[in-house]
């Protein structure tokens, strides 16, 4: 299992990543898919009506922003339902393969 890391060194590895992307299926592979969640996760911008205590932990520029938006949807192309290769389905107890 990965190493926890705070959102600035999740930040810099994400950066390095996307520079030298890792093999698919790779262990480091799995941590650019780990550490690209927590980017993004600290990036989420705050909405009128959010607290103030939701207020993102990363500040990104648009751009970075489209560049890891992109990043992502490219790791989860194949995938409905994200990085998962079973999708939710399984999770719920559905069988979603063949819909």
């Amino acid at each position: 299992m990965p190493r926890t890391v705070d959102a600035d060194t999740a930040l810099e590895e994400v950066l390095a990543f996307l520079a030298n992307p890792p093999p698919p299926g790779s262990p480091q592979d799995d941590l650019f898919g780990e550490r690209l969640r927590q980017v993004i996760s600290a990036s989420i911008p705050v909405r009128p009506g959010d607290s103030e205590d939701d207020s993102p932990i990363l500040a990104l520029s648009e751009d970075l922003r489209r560049r890891l938006d992109a990043a992502a949807r490219k790791r989860g192309g194949s995938h409905p339902f994200g990085e998962h290769p079973d999708g939710i389905g399984p999770t719920l107890g559905m069988d979603l393969s063949r819909s």
